[in-house]
């Protein structure tokens, strides 16, 4: 039995993203950690390693960055040796295609993630709200894409809900 869902984000403003998107999606989040680590250090391993003994389920949500998203996942699972026991989901190329995808704006999936999903999103922030686009902005940038477009439809998101959903069912 799952005691609980811990989920590891590389973005430091991701953990706050992510609780408001998964309330807003009816999620218990009571049963869910959700921190920032680096996925390359040895303290997240150490951390998952201890979430998996405790028998806790675990998400990483990586950014494939310029890597394929398949090469990024067997990669963390090599360096970590995760095997299996985990689910990785990694965004191509960065957490917020996720946003820029359910926006429905251009270059979403473009690498590296400056010249594709953040400059798509500074240009739409900046009309929207005439300033830039700062990394602090990730949850207002989540819960307006979701309200605009859907995260629902975001293949990586969908990925996400269903896990959470289907773990938080069988607790």
């Amino acid at each position: 039995m799952v005691e609980k869902i811990f989920i590891v984000v590389e973005d430091a403003y991701a953990p706050y993203a992510l609780e408001r998107i998964l309330k807003r999606y009816n999620v218990d989040i009571s049963k869910i950690e959700i921190r920032h680590l680096m996925v390359c250090s040895s303290k997240m391993a150490r951390i998952v390693k201890g979430h998996i003994k405790a028998g806790n389920h675990v998400i990483i949500i990586v950014d494939a960055e310029y890597e394929s998203s398949r090469e990024k996942e067997q990669w963390v699972r090599q360096k970590h040796g995760l095997g299996d026991q985990v689910d990785i989901i990694v965004v191509d190329p960065c957490i917020e295609a996720i946003a820029c995808e359910a926006l429905g704006l251009r270059g979403c999936r473009d690498k590296p993630c400056d010249n594709g999903p953040l400059r798509a999103i500074n240009i739409y922030w900046h009309r929207k709200y005439g300033k830039d686009y700062d990394k602090r902005f990730l949850a207002s940038l989540m819960l307006e894409a979701d309200r605009e477009g859907c995260l629902g439809s975001v293949p990586e998101f969908n990925m996400l809900l269903r896990i959470v959903r289907a773990r938080i069912l069988r607790s």
